[in-house]
C-alpha cells in the first residue's frame, strides 16, 4: 500500500535552531526545499516515518532530513539509539554530531541526502574537516567523507543506506553546538513540578523526551531557544526565584546516549508568572524566559 505526503508544504532555504554565530558561515545552501510532514506508524514500539515524493528537493519537518530525487521515491526511517555504539565512538575518538537515522528505500534511489547536524560552524568553520559519516553495518562500522557541510546539514551524494549519522572528531575539543531546551510542567496538588531539558539539538532525542513526558501526563510549554550556541562539556545553572528546590544544581552540556539531562524544580502555585534564567560557567545569563501563570 502506498502513501502520499501531506499537502501542507512550504518552501524554505535554511531551517534549524537559530544561532547568531551561524550567520558567519561561508557555505550556504541555496537549494529550495519543500517541507513535508511524514506519515507515521508504530512498529514494535518504534515510531516509523514514511515519505513518498515525486522528483524534487524535500525536507522532513520532524527530523530535518533532506533529500533530492530525480523520480518517484518512497523512503522510510526511524531514529536509532546511540547507546550500543557509544564505546565504539570513544575508541575511535569521535562523538555524535546529529541523530542516528536508519533509512530504507522502498522505491527508487536518491541523488543526494542531507543529514541534519547540531554543530555550530559559525564559531569554527574548520570543523568541517573533522566531520565524517558513520555507517553502522552488519559486521562493524565504516566512515565516509562528507561531500559538503552547510549550516545545518552534511551532504552525501548517491547514498548507500544503513543506519548512519554525522560524527565529529574528538581531536577538536573546542566545539560549539546548537542546543535544545524543552520545558514540561506537572501539577500535583498545589505544587507545580517543572522539568527543563537541556541538550545538544537532536530530533531523535526531542521525540524520545516528548513521548516519555506525555506518557506521564506532563504538558509541554513552548519556550524560546538561546540565541547563541553552547560549548560542549560546559555546565549551566538554572535559577527560578519562586522555586523551593532545583535539582541538580548544575547540568553538564554533553552528548548523551539515552534520555537527556534536565533540571527538576518544585514551584509553589502562587498565581504569579514563573521567571527562569540560565547561567553559564562564568555566571553570564545565556537564556531567560517568563512562563505565564495562565500556561
Amino acid at each position: 500500500m502506498l502513501f502520499s505526503p501531506a499537502l501542507d508544504s512550504i518552501c524554505v532555504q535554511e531551517t534549524g535552531p537559530i544561532c547568531i554565530t551561524d550567520m558567519l558561515v561561508l557555505v550556504q545552501d541555496s537549494t529550495h526545499w519543500l517541507q513535508i510532514e511524514p506519515l507515521t506508524s508504530t512498529v514494535q514500539g518504534v515510531k516509523m516515518f514514511r515519505h513518498r515524493t515525486p522528483k524534487g528537493s524535500y525536507e522532513c519537518t520532524v527530523s530535518g532530513l533532506r533529500w533530492l530525487c530525480e523520480r518517484d521515491v518512497i523512503l522510510k526511517y526511524h531514529f536509532r539509539n546511540w547507546e550500543p555504539y557509544s564505546q565504539l565512538l570513544k575508541d575511535m575518538q569521535y562523538t555524535q554530531g546529529g541523530p542516528l537515522l536508519d533509512i530504507t528505500m522502498e522505491l527508487g534511489e536518491l541523488e543526494e541526502v542531507h543529514l541534519p547536524h547540531c554543530v555550530c560552524l559559525g564559531t569554527n568553520p574548520s570543523l568541517r574537516n573533522e566531520m565524517k559519516i558513520l555507517h553502522v553495518e552488519e559486521h562493524g562500522v565504516s566512515l565516509e567523507e562528507v561531500h559538503e557541510v552547510t549550516r545545518f546539514h552534511a551532504k552525501i551524494l548517491h547514498p548507500k543506506f544503513s543506519p548512519f549519522s554525522l560524527i565529529l572528531s574528538l581531536l577538536s575539543w573546542d566545539v560549539d553546538v546548537h542546543c535544545e531546551l524543552m520545558l514540561y510542567l506537572t501539577v500535583k496538588r498545589e505544587t507545580l513540578i517543572s522539568r527543563l531539558y537541556l541538550f545538544p539539538w537532536n530530533p531523535g532525542q526531542i521525540q524520545a523526551v516528548d513521548q516519555q513526558e506525555k506518557s506521564q501526563g506532563s504538558s509541554r510549554i513552548l519556550i524560546s531557544r538561546p540565541e547563541q550556541s553552547f560549548k560542549l562539556n560546559s555546565s549551566f545553572r538554572l535559577n527560578i526565584p519562586c522555586s523551593t528546590a532545583i535539582n541538580p544544581p548544575r547540568i553538564h552540556f554533553i552528548q548523551r546516549d539515552t534520555t537527556p539531562s534536565f533540571f527538576k524544580a518544585i514551584v509553589k502555585m502562587t498565581g504569579v508568572d514563573i521567571e527562569m534564567e540560565l547561567f553559564s560557567d562564568d555566571e553570564r545569563t545565556v537564556w531567560k524566559e517568563i512562563v505565564s501563570r495562565d500556561e
